[in-house]
């Protein structure tokens, strides 16, 4: 038989013993087929992948595989790849150049593209390697270089120790991106958890008016931990609880405003300026204004509330604003931004003395 058409028929059994057969059956039906010398091909080239055999020829050398995981009638995922290798006796497929497509329970694809894959015939979890790229429905991308995809939980899983870069367009007018050391995805709950030193940058550029030209607004929020919910496009920051507590700080930057606080909340969707509250800052703030102004001031509360609307911030439980010396307290404080007005709602002291 000709080599090639050998190889063919190897990759059509690999499929339909992978897919339909139990583990028994594979490595009787596997082990029993006979390829000719010309047509076995050693893999020497570097790779990513751990616990692949190392100087052993595989039992099946497959060029443009394809492959699906199918459970209860249903798709999980399907890989194609330039190239798999299928070592029997570790029930190991390892793919190099490869395009994975997820399915969610509507039907939905997210495609993932990698250098390399592995998974193994008696599971069902897939791991790709190396320059992995991944797209969702909705538009978002997220690269890191390393990813795991656990189909029965529907959970995307990249470890701490590997770096994930996340980015999407929320509207016309509005970006949303963040790094973080390891994630979760659980796409039931269309919910991400990022893990360690994690860095969220919200960027605003609403279209220029004839009352006022294009501007770029950038929030950067740094924290030990943030939970995105894509459902209600809001993500909550908080820090490690076993931090020292003079470092177990949330901190908000943007281009003239620096903002600290135990933890936050940001509403990140396309609606933001119908959102009353867009960014929320709990628990022992403190807010900074870094502009040019010759009198900056800067405030202490339990509670920051940034209007978007109004382009305010409002301080509330034992809110403090001092400047130059002064101090004014009450039981709201409404610090405007384009301005140095303040409000203050039921003032109980106004005191003057050393800055």
């Amino acid at each position: 038989m000709r080599p090639l058409l050998l190889l063919l028929l190897g990759a059509l059994i690999v499929t339909e013993i992978v897919a339909l057969s139990p583990s028994s059956l594979e490595e009787t039906r596997l082990s029993n087929t006979a390829l000719e010398p010309s047509a076995l091909v050693l893999d020497n080239e570097p790779t990513l992948v751990p616990g692949v055999p190392k100087g052993r020829i595989a039992e099946y050398s497959i060029e443009k595989f394809n492959y699906v995981s199918v459970q209860a009638g249903a798709k999980q995922w399907k890989i194609e790849a330039e190239k798999a290798f299928l070592y029997n006796p570790e029930k190991l497929s390892h793919s190099r150049k490869v395009k994975a497509f997820l399915y969610d329970p509507e039907g939905a694809v997210t495609l993932v593209t990698g250098d390399e894959a592995r998974y193994f015939l008696n599971q069902r979890d897939l791991e790709i390697y190396g320059n992995v790229k991944t797209l969702f429905p909705d538009g978002f991308q997220l690269e890191s270089e390393y990813l795991r995809y656990r189909p029965i939980d529907q959970h995307i899983q990249i470890p701490s120790k590997y770096l994930a870069h996340g980015s999407g367009k929320q509207g016309d007018d509005q970006d949303f991106h963040f790094i973080s050391h390891g994630l979760d995805y659980f796409m039931k709950k269309s919910e991400i958890n990022l893990l360690e030193k994690v860095r969220v940058t919200l960027e605003k550029h609403p279209p220029a008016t004839l009352t006022s030209p294009a501007t770029r607004e950038k929030t950067d929020i740094d924290s030990d931990h943030c939970l995105i919910n894509r459902l209600t496009q809001t993500a909550y920051f908080t820090m490690i609880p076993t931090r020292p507590l003079k470092s177990r700080f949330v901190h908000i930057t943007q281009p003239t405003l620096f903002v600290r606080s135990r933890r936050a909340d940001l509403h990140y969707g396309s609606d933001y300026s119908q959102v009353l509250n867009y960014l929320t800052a709990y628990e022992d703030v403190l807010i900074k204004e870094t502009g040019n102004k010759k009198e900056l001031r800067y405030a202490t509360g339990g509670r920051a509330d940034f209007d978007t609307k109004r382009d305010v911030i409002i301080l509330k439980e034992f809110p403090q604003v001092y400047q130059n010396g002064d101090t004014v307290t009450g039981d709201i404080v409404i610090m405007h931004r384009d301005t140095d007005v303040i409000e203050i709602e039921h003032s109980n002291a106004f005191s003057s003395g050393t800055e």
